[in-house]
């Protein structure tokens, strides 16, 4: 009888997490640089007297890891990894404007400061991604301020005004219960139902997502958050000899997502998860290997 072929693992297909209890999936990552697992043996040495060597070598504890490299951030490691899940919302055809807070003191946003902010009607397609600030410069004149200019070519092309991320050419005005409009941005500002009077330097925010198919967004770092244990099935890719190989580890657990960016390349956060011991299933993995006949 001729030798088997090598029992070899080559490459990495993908990952799959679930909840150690259902074992319904959470979710699943496909775009992985690497993923190594690590289970090597503490050695206890019994050394002493004249002896150049260990009389005896017991085998110790077994700390296990996985580390994994990924290029993609699958919803499912905020809720594993950060304690957190990410809201995904469905798509916005005419984009989506939070209600704007005061951030300075109190007057901006008053009866007789700005009511509200909403998207220009027929202006959609200019409202551009980014966190905005209106700074009263008058009692009734206000200048308004971009975090980013990452969508300024989105629609008819705009710019900033100055280094101080101004995007208002002049200040605008703000009149008692009519609207007015941040040029450019597909945005309009509302005056109060009172004599406008705002506080200068005072000052107020608000965020801005474009006309979108979908969107993501999550807090992280709330009092609240909980860390629960998780199952991940590690799959290689199919090589030519058919030898398929997958590990199932039952009880995962890891804390934190590194967020990384760098100048013309793909993000690749690293992390490392510790596997348990999982009672019910005695056993800290399973290994299965399946070479099929197609």
């Amino acid at each position: 009888m001729p030798q088997n072929i090598p029992h070899t693992i080559f490459g990495v297909h993908g990952l799959a997490a679930y909840n150690v209890n259902s074992r319904k999936y959470l979710g699943n990552a496909r775009v992985i640089g690497s993923a190594e697992l690590s289970s090597e043996a503490e050695l206890v040495n019994l050394d002493g007297g004249s002896s150049k060597y260990s009389w005896k070598t017991e085998v110790g504890r077994i700390p296990t890891e996985l580390s994994i490299a990924l290029k993609e951030f699958p919803p499912f490691l905020f809720e594993t990894l950060l304690g957190k899940t990410i809201t995904q919302n469905a798509a916005e055809g005419t984009g989506n404007v939070t209600t704007i807070a005061n951030a300075l003191n109190t007057s901006m946003v008053a009866a007789t400061g700005i009511a509200s902010v909403a998207a220009t009607a027929g202006s959609e397609s200019d409202m551009r991604f980014g966190d905005y600030t209106v700074v009263a410069v008058s009692p009734t004149t206000m200048d308004v301020f971009c975090s980013t200019d990452v969508d300024f070519g989105r629609g008819t092309a705009t710019s900033f005004q100055n280094d101080l991320l101004k995007i208002t050419a002049t200040p605008l005005t703000l009149v008692q219960s009519a609207a007015v409009a941040i040029p450019g941005h597909g945005i309009s500002l509302t005056g109060g139902s009172g004599t406008i009077a705002m506080t200068v330097g005072d000052s107020a925010t608000f965020k801005v997502r474009p006309i979108n198919s979908e969107s993501e967004e999550v807090v992280v770092g709330a009092n609240t958050e909980v860390f629960n244990d998780f199952g991940l099935i590690l799959t290689a890719q199919r090589p030519g000899d058919n030898y398929m190989t997958k590990l199932d580890m039952y009880k995962v657990r890891g804390a934190g997502l590194p967020i990384g960016m760098t100048e013309g390349a793909f993000a690749e956060p690293s992390v490392t998860l510790s596997l348990q011991y999982d009672v019910t299933r005695n056993g800290v993995y399973y290994l299965e290997r399946v070479k099929a006949t197609s």
